[in-house]
Parts: C-alpha cells; sequence; structure tokens
C-alpha cells in the first residue's frame, strides 16, 4: 500500500514538474523570463538584449564594437523597445555627460562672450570712435605718395602686420600678426568698393545694413585699390583656426579678436554659412542640437530619397517608428547619419535628434559619444 502511494506522489510530483518547465517555457515567449540567454556582454531587458556603451566613441567604432561583440547598433522601432532601453538606462544609473561635450561649452562659452562684446563694443564705438579707452584700435598704415593703386590693399598693412602665403593650401595670400594680440583687439575696419546690388557669389563681400535700418549696401574688397589688408584674412577651417570674428557696427564691419593670439599665427574670420557652404565646411556646434542633454548614439539611419521621407537603419529596415525632437528634412543631413537618442534631464524626456556635421568643434572623427549594442538573435518573438 505504501508502494502504491508513493508511487502516486511520484507521479504527481512529476507531472507537476513538467508542468512547470512548459509554463516557463511559454514566459520566455511572453518575454519576461531570464531563461533565453544574451550573448555574452549583453543584458536581457524584457524581450530584448541591451549592452549599452558608457566609454564614448565615434560613429565608425561604435559599429565596429557592436560587431566585436556580436551584436548590432540597437534598432529601435516601437515605442515599446524604446521605452524598455530608456528605462533600463534610467534605473541603472547609466546618464553620462563626456568629457569632449564638457570641453566643448568651452568653444561655446567663447562665441557667446564673443557675440555679447559685439554690443557692447557698438555701443563704445557710437560714443568715442577709434578713441575708445577700453578697445585697442589698429589703423592702417599711410600710402606712400606714388604708389601704384594695385598695392594699396598690401600698403595698408598696420606695422606688426604681414601679408603672406597662407597655411591653407590654394587659399592665396593670408594675414599674419608678429605681435601678440590680446581678446577683443579691433584689427581695424573692413574697406572696399560700396555697392548696392547684394550677391552671394562675392567671395570679398560683406553686406551691411544702412544706418537707422534704411536697406542694405555691400562692401566689396574685391577690387586691391579701394580695399584694405583685412581682405587677406581668410575663412578658418575648424575652430582651432578662428581666432577673430566680423562686428557690424554704425554702418561699417570691424574685425576684432575673440580670443588671445600669439606671434606667428595667421589671423581667421568665420565669413558666414554661405562661404562655408563654398568651401565645404559646416560650422555647426554640437550644443546648437543637444542643448545640454545626456546622448547615446543608437544606430546609423540612411536617407532613401531624395525628400529625406523615407529612412531606413543600417540593416536597411525602414524606419516606421520615430520619435524626432522636430522634422527632419534631408538638407540638414548627410544621407547617412547617426541617430541620436537624447534625454533631457529636466523635463525627464527622450528624443530623437540627427547627428550631424560637427567636424567644424570636434575634428574629421565627430563626436565621442556613448551607444548602444543589440544582440538581435536572442529577441524573443512578440506574443
Amino acid at each position: 500500500m505504501k508502494s502504491v502511494t508513493c508511487s502516486l506522489q511520484v507521479g504527481r510530483f512529476l507531472a507537476e514538474r513538467a508542468f512547470c518547465l512548459v509554463f516557463l517555457i511559454q514566459l520566455c515567449f511572453i518575454g519576461y523570463c531570464a531563461c533565453a540567454p544574451c550573448k555574452s556582454g549583453f543584458v536581457r531587458v524584457g524581450r530584448w538584449c541591451f549592452l549599452v556603451h558608457t566609454e564614448p566613441d565615434t560613429m565608425n567604432n561604435s559599429v565596429a564594437v557592436c560587431q566585436q561583440m556580436g551584436g548590432s547598433m540597437v534598432l529601435i522601432d516601437s515605442a515599446e523597445k524604446e521605452k524598455a532601453l530608456t528605462s533600463y538606462i534610467v534605473e541603472n544609473e547609466l546618464l553620462v555627460m563626456t568629457d569632449q561635450r564638457l570641453n566643448l561649452y568651452k568653444d561655446l562659452e567663447v562665441i557667446m562672450n564673443g557675440d555679447d562684446e559685439m554690443d557692447k563694443f557698438c555701443e563704445d564705438y557710437m560714443m568715442y570712435g577709434r578713441e575708445s579707452k577700453t578697445y585697442q584700435h589698429f589703423k592702417n598704415n599711410e600710402i606712400p605718395l606714388g604708389s601704384r593703386p594695385e598695392d594699396r590693399a598690401n600698403l595698408t598693412t598696420p606695422d606688426g602686420f604681414q601679408v603672406a602665403l597662407s597655411s591653407i593650401p590654394g587659399a592665396g595670400m593670408g594675414a599674419w600678426t608678429h605681435i601678440p594680440l590680446s581678446k577683443y583687439t579691433i584689427l581695424g575696419s573692413y574697406e572696399g568698393l560700396v555697392r548696392t546690388d547684394v550677391s552671394d557669389k562675392d567671395p570679398y563681400s560683406w553686406v551691411v545694413e544702412k544706418l537707422q535700418g534704411n536697406g542694405t549696401y555691400v562692401i566689396d574688397a574685391m577690387p586691391l585699390d579701394s580695399s584694405n589688408w583685412l581682405r587677406y584674412v581668410n575663412s578658418p577651417r575648424n575652430y582651432k583656426e578662428e581666432n577673430a570674428q566680423a562686428v557690424p557696427c554704425a554702418g561699417l564691419i570691424f574685425y576684432m579678436t575673440i580670443k588671445e593670439v600669439h606671434p606667428g599665427s595667421e589671423l581667421m574670420v568665420w565669413y558666414g554659412d554661405s562661404y562655408g557652404l563654398h568651401l565645404n565646411v559646416s560650422r555647426i556646434h554640437p550644443e546648437h542640437d543637444l542643448n545640454g542633454t545626456v546622448v547615446f548614439r543608437v544606430n546609423i539611419l540612411h536617407i532613401l530619397d531624395k525628400y529625406g521621407d523615407v529612412l531606413a537603419f543600417d540593416d536597411g529596415t525602414i524606419v516606421t517608428y520615430d520619435n524626432w525632437i522636430e522634422d527632419l528634412t534631408y538638407n540638414v543631413v548627410d544621407r547617412k547619419f547617426g541617430l541620436l537618442l537624447s534625454y533631457d534631464v529636466k523635463q525627464k524626456r527622450w528624443r530623437w535628434i540627427p547627428e550631424r556635421n560637427y567636424s567644424y568643434f570636434t575634428d574629421k572623427k565627430g563626436l565621442y559619444l556613448p551607444f548602444v549594442c543589440e544582440d538581435r538573435d536572442s529577441e524573443i518573438p512578440d506574443g
């Protein structure tokens, strides 16, 4: 009798174990069980396996690292998946700000301070002109009698400066200083032929507002006999080369240094986005887009049509779910760009941002950002 009872108990135990095993298998497919292992280094988060790299890297290296780990950049194709990933990042305190971005803030501060100084200078100039006690002004050298008209621009170069071959290949001549210059020194006012017709194709021209805002005119320094030495100041290729800025005031254009300039340096002023486009240089500061938010690179997107309406992830999957911070148009990004997942700490909100060309302020490798990999082979099907 004891033998029969024991057999029944053993049978019941085995049946219960079998039921539990079937239940666990079913639970795995529902997506909340840890019995489906991720590849080494990845962590199961709901139905997915993620690997959050807090060590920042470039866009190309991010892709390579994910592949070396046996995965790929994370593909965010649903709000549910995005929520799982972002919740995991917040709950595990993985929100980091890179040293590179902290350093970029210093460059941004220089630019913003320079913009503020423009207004201060103009107020000072309207009161004191070139006799200011606050700003040092350099004046044109006097032109010797009998000089050739075409030598006028070069001959106006003040003592301590020189017009010589530019450090930029193919740029021709450049303007150099042989003396130290303090921040916010006025190099002079830009001179040239005054015209009323405006054209973006004039490489030596500034468009200036007339006094009292009565329209605009052009100061064209192309003619050598009516311009001064500032026509030789070139446009920089990156922010390290940029050491002065153009300051519009009282119907004139002044050149002002924005940082200390050491002897032996070439003077360079950013001539605006139109001229930058001509040089294939984009001057976009990263914080113009990122605005101090915490950012993760999550994939590489490709624009498939000329209108920018059809986007695909790096594996060719068409983007159907999106969460852009603003409407994306094809003319603000390259055909291939990084997809950034941005977290606004104050608003506690996640949004998408396109990674644009920030190489003017970084280098050709671009931003070094934390990124997220995914083990797609271990994803548990929905339902």
